[in-house]
């Protein structure tokens, strides 16, 4: 097969892709890839390290507001098609997987143009702008949850789930992933994760959550993102409580196998990989999304009764303390909502996307 990938920009559109990525590879051992994404974006770090070949589009994302420079952003949406025209001619895929994000939107609706298959996935509770420009056209549209919100064609949507890695699916046991951490099994365990940029109002309620418990009530693996690696480890210096502090964790399945309890943001990623893993989480969802599509994903959770929902303003460490001796408290209720968690958790969708590409492909009926 050869199969066009396009999207990217935060780990919310790159994670599915590399889990869809990983069940392609394992069905189709001469399978050809490209991924098609913005220089210097994560999509281009995750194709690189997992031998995807990468091209890149000069697009910038669309400001909301008008201003001058939106003339700019629309000559390089201009090129960007132009380019994703030629990349498409040249690499011929028989199907184009789209995993939304701005950076999607050339190359999809150029492909849609060409009669080429186009399936996008969409991650979230509510339509993004980018799938919701190219669905009116699109061969298969694969969603995540099952009122997702937004315009798109019923006939062809299918309910499939949040793909997530073999590694959340296949976590190590409780005990050797705290060996792996190297800590205690007996202290309550906290992971807090701000997503693939960190989030500066949860690394501050954290920074304060130190100073509200003891050495030996409480163990946190803390992942702060990459530029606010020095400044968490100055603020944790005189802390009670001496965090594991991560500037970004590679192996987030083992940290999360560790933990009794997941504080983070709520994207479509980290959500689906928490119900997988069935974890108990407090969610803060980030302010800024688009559509704010973070809160429709914390709220589909929290109406679950798998996780508790600060949101961004209200993310202090007051807050997040008594939360969290609350779960301390009351055991019980922290594995209920872990239970409530993985009740919300598809496991097959890599499996079940990777059947709707291979069906496309092949022509068969998929409906």
């Amino acid at each position: 097969m050869r199969i066009m990938i396009t999207g990217g920009g935060t780990g919310g559109h790159t994670s599915p892709g590399l889990a869809v990525i990983e069940e392609l590879r394992r069905r189709d051992p001469q399978l050809l890839l490209q991924w098609i994404g913005k220089r210097g974006g994560m999509e281009e770090k995750a194709a690189q390290t997992n031998g995807v070949p990468f091209r890149s589009l000069p697009i910038e994302g669309w400001t909301r507001k008008k201003s001058p420079r939106m003339l700019w952003t629309g000559m390089k949406l201009s090129y960007s098609i132009l380019r994703a025209w030629f990349y498409l001619k040249v690499f011929q895929p028989q199907a184009v997987f789209g995993l939304g994000g701005y950076v999607s939107l050339p190359t999809l609706w150029m492909a849609q143009r060409m009669g080429i298959n186009t399936i996008l996935h969409e991650q979230n509770k509510r339509l993004g702008l980018a799938n919701r420009l190219c669905a009116a056209k699109v061969t298969r549209l694969l969603l995540s949850y099952p009122d997702t919100a937004g315009e798109y064609p019923r006939d062809r949507a299918i309910l499939v789930g949040n793909p997530v890695r073999r590694s959340f699916l296949h976590p190590p046991q409780k005990k050797d992933a705290l060996s792996q951490f190297g800590l205690s099994d007996t202290k309550f365990t906290v992971l807090v994760v701000g997503g693939s940029q960190g989030a500066k109002s949860l690394n501050r309620a954290t920074a304060a959550l130190l100073h509200a418990f003891t050495e030996e009530e409480i163990q946190i693996i803390w992942s702060v993102g990459a530029k606010s690696l020095m400044e968490a480890q100055e603020l944790a210096a005189d802390a009670p409580v001496k965090p594991h502090i991560y500037g970004y964790i590679e192996d987030m399945a083992a940290a999360c196998a560790a933990a009794d309890v997941v504080i983070s943001r709520s994207g479509a990623s980290t959500t689906a990989e928490l119900a997988a893993m069935g974890k108990a989480s407090i969610l803060v969802p980030y302010p800024h999304a688009a559509d704010n599509h973070q809160e429709d994903n914390a709220r589909a959770f929290e109406k679950a009764g798998a996780a508790r929902i600060l949101l961004d303003d209200e993310c202090t460490g007051d807050a997040l303390t008594s939360l969290l001796r609350g779960f301390m408290a009351d055991r019980e209720s922290q594995v209920e909502m872990g239970e409530a968690a993985k009740a919300l958790a598809k496991p097959f969708a890599a499996e079940e996307i990777a059947e709707q590409i291979m069906c496309l492909v092949y022509g068969e009926n998929t409906s």
